[in-house]
């Protein structure tokens, strides 16, 4: 590392985070939250379940068919419609549609720049499939949306996973190759949980476009 600010200097530090094997993503959360407020106080927010995405598929199609969502005459239980004056998207089961989007796991937010990136957090056994649940975010049109929608031409989306699955090789070779083409944006947080690993790729992939000034 070329910089010794974050560990180094701060010997007395302690991580409030799970450090046992079965770290859940709030503990990601509030591991990343711990290190921001300690090293740049008033800095950062650090918000778990944003909602900025609860809609994004409707969204992304809204913008190349927004006939689809014109509100019916007699709307049904089925039916989902744009409001323009709340620029949301209706429907009669629940006043904000659901269906139409995604919940993502945490959000980082610089104060100064308001420039934010998404994290999804997958911890995972020796079996299942959240890698591939999580590549929704690693789709190049979902990544582009989310580009328009922040205003920013950086990769909005970081990817963590944790877990048993990150002790297996075949799981580590497909995480590579999904995400290879954002490398400095894919995480695996081995068994150990070392807090080194996690603020390097931190302050090398993940802060430094949010700190930049648009």
């Amino acid at each position: 590392m070329t910089e010794q600010h974050y560990l180094s200097k701060r010997a007395n530090w302690q991580l409030e985070a799970n450090q046992g094997g079965s770290l859940a993503e709030k503990d990601i959360a509030e591991a990343i939250r711990a290190y921001l407020d300690k090293t740049y106080p008033g800095e950062w927010i650090v918000l778990r379940k944003p909602q900025e995405l609860r809609q994004i598929y409707y969204e992304y199609t809204f913008e190349r068919n927004p006939e689809r969502y014109a509100k019916p005459e007699h709307p049904t239980k089925d039916d989902v419609w744009f409001c323009p004056e709340l620029k949301q998207f209706r429907s009669l089961k629940k006043e904000l549609a659901t269906g139409g989007g995604c919940e993502i796991d945490c959000k980082i937010e610089n104060l100064r720049t308001g420039r934010k990136i998404f994290l999804e957090v997958k911890n995972q056994g020796g079996a299942g499939n959240a890698q591939e649940r999580a590549a929704k975010y690693a789709t190049p049109s979902i990544i582009a949306h989310v580009q328009k929608k922040l205003g920013v031409t950086y990769q909005p989306f970081g990817y963590v996973f944790t877990g048993e699955m990150v002790e297996r090789l075949d799981y580590r070779v497909e995480l590579e190759t999904t995400y290879g083409f954002a490398p400095d944006h894919m995480f695996m947080w081995r068994k150990e949980h070392a807090l080194e690993p996690l603020i390097q790729w931190l302050e090398k992939g993940i802060l430094p476009p949010l700190k930049a000034a648009a």
